[in-house]
């Protein structure tokens, strides 16, 4: 009888997991499609590369820069300038960096150092790009929200202006820089 009593333990047993496999089945398949949900959003937010650059930590912890840096900002403010006006800045010129065009993309500086003070009013990661007259010079990236200082030494003529991440350059993140003496 002991006999028939571990037989029947062991055959419920059996039973039990027979009956427990497809319901476990069912709930490890919906983990998995969860969590592959989940993922699918949370990379869809994130833009290629999706690896911070290695100037974002610096950014974030102090956001400050060195006062060598900070040049004299121009004598009018973008609010007292017509759009027709030409712009002459002198040293110091602000662009933010939005989906998906630069503002200002038309921008006229004195020959010289020249600080881009880059601010991120976007929902994505960008970046900023000097090219021409034998310049090729990308600023680090600025994540969203983050605003970057960067200094150039750039030469009179006429450069092309961009951010140089995925494809935003094509869907209109490109202006025109025309360094003046």
């Amino acid at each position: 009888m002991l006999l028939g009593l571990s037989y029947s333990i062991g055959r419920y047993s059996e039973d039990k997991r027979m009956k427990i496999t497809p319901f476990l089945r069912f709930w490890s398949a919906v983990v998995l499609v969860s969590t592959l949900a989940i993922l699918t959003v949370i990379l869809s937010a994130c833009e290629y590369p999706g690896v911070p650059h290695a100037m974002a930590d610096k950014q974030s912890a102090g956001g400050s820069l060195a006062p060598s840096l900070i040049v004299q900002e121009p004598s009018t403010s973008p609010s007292e300038i017509s759009p027709s006006d030409t712009v002459i800045h002198e040293g110091l010129v602000e662009i933010a960096l939005k989906d998906f065009f630069l503002e200002p993309d038309q921008i006229t500086v004195k020959a010289g150092k020249v600080t881009f003070v880059l601010i991120n009013k976007g929902r994505y990661t960008h970046d900023f790009q000097v090219e021409g007259r034998g310049v090729d010079e990308k600023a680090p990236k600025v994540a969203v929200g983050r605003e970057f200082r960067w200094e150039l030494t750039l030469e009179p003529g006429e450069y092309r202006i961009s951010c140089p991440i995925s494809n935003h350059d094509e869907r209109g993140m490109e202006g025109t820089l025309l360094v003046e003496e």
